[in-house]
């Protein structure tokens, strides 16, 4: 695939005038995405657009109490939408409400799983496969005692009005030592949400991390109960000057595959250049992926990369330069590759 991408974004953001009581806020941030993509496949030609409207309510109750509001809908150009519809159709929309103090809050909508939520991996770990909640009401509640953080939820509502999947998610931090505890029980088998992000499995999982000698270490060790897999790993990362090394190497057990999953990225920041080169081997796949970007000055910035999986013949790769117009908004111009790509 060949393909030259235009884009421009803008962002303005309003802050609603506070009531007089001064106890209330609200806030709107509008974006809007406009491109054109001219490529060898047919699907991705043509024009495209999105819009982006966030607002953000707070207000806080006499006995100290905060409750907040938040809602996000994002529409966009939809060739499946009908044509008296203009081609618009709703994309996404998300809505949190919550109720929080110093100590305890409490989140219902589109928020985190417990257990994602506080869960730390060490690579990529097969079997810590914990439901993310996304697009899915969540009702969770989370305290803060004595130097730990819990927290616990479930999701309120699938097709029978019944609540499914308690999660529970804890973290704590001794000295140097970061420990984490992760569970979520096993749901009905017919449940999925919307995005394809909920694991009906029963998992658990421990963790812990800290820095030892200037480098930063992670032990994790997670158990997919429903699946009978687990896994054992071991994450480093090791920053010396600009750069920084992280690598990691996860045992497997009990699946189909059952060959140790394991990567090294390095990456180096300084000045206007970044750059990074990350080398894979999980599930069977192996991978590198190379990037970099250059901040010229003026406004603009370079980038460019390259990657390529075991399966494919040739590298994909593109370059492409930002130019920030300012007041949030930006031009992007691409040119992208992928000659291993049987589409074309």
């Amino acid at each position: 695939m060949k393909s030259i991408l235009l884009t421009s974004t803008a962002l303005v953001a309003f802050a609603g005038a506070a009531a007089a009581d001064g106890h209330t806020s609200i806030s709107h941030a509008l974006s809007g995405k406009l491109g054109y993509n001219n490529g060898d496949v047919t699907s991705s030609n043509g024009f495209y657009w999105e819009g982006n409207l966030k607002t953000t309510a707070t207000a806080t109750l006499d006995n100290g109490l905060t409750a907040g509001a938040y809602f996000e809908v994002t529409v966009a150009d939809d060739n499946a939408a009908a044509a008296d519809d203009g081609g618009i159709a709703l994309k996404s929309s998300d809505f949190v409400l919550s109720l929080t103090s110093e100590t305890a809050s409490l989140y219902f909508g589109d928020t985190g799983m417990a257990a994602q939520k506080h869960w730390a991996s060490a690579g990529d770990m097969e079997s810590d496969g914990f439901s993310t909640g996304s697009n899915a009401a969540v009702l969770r509640g989370d305290v803060s005692m004595g130097g730990v953080d819990a927290s616990v939820s479930v999701v309120a509502g699938d097709a029978a009005g019944d609540t499914e999947q308690l999660s529970f998610g804890a973290a704590a931090s001794f000295g140097a030592v970061s420990l984490a505890a992760a569970y979520q029980a096993e749901a009905s088998a017919g449940y999925v949400n919307g995005n394809g992000d909920f694991n009906n499995a029963e998992i658990f999982g421990v963790s812990a991390s800290g820095a030892f000698a200037g480098a930063t270490v992670t032990l994790a060790y997670a158990s997919n109960q429903t699946a009978d897999t687990t896994s054992t790993g071991i994450k480093v990362s090791y920053p010396f000057g600009p750069v920084t090394a992280t690598g990691y190497y996860v045992m497997e057990e009990g699946g189909a595959n059952e060959d140790p999953n394991m990567g090294i990225k390095v990456a180096y920041a300084s000045g206007p250049l970044s750059a990074s080169i990350d080398v894979q081997d999980d599930q069977g796949t192996s991978k590198w992926v190379a990037e970099g970007s250059y901040d010229v000055g003026n406004g603009l910035t370079v980038l460019a990369g390259a990657m390529n999986e075991s399966e494919a013949d040739d590298a994909a790769y593109y370059i492409a330069g930002e130019y920030d117009l300012g007041g949030g908004a930006s031009v992007l111009a691409a040119y992208a590759s992928d000659e291993s790509n049987d589409q074309g």
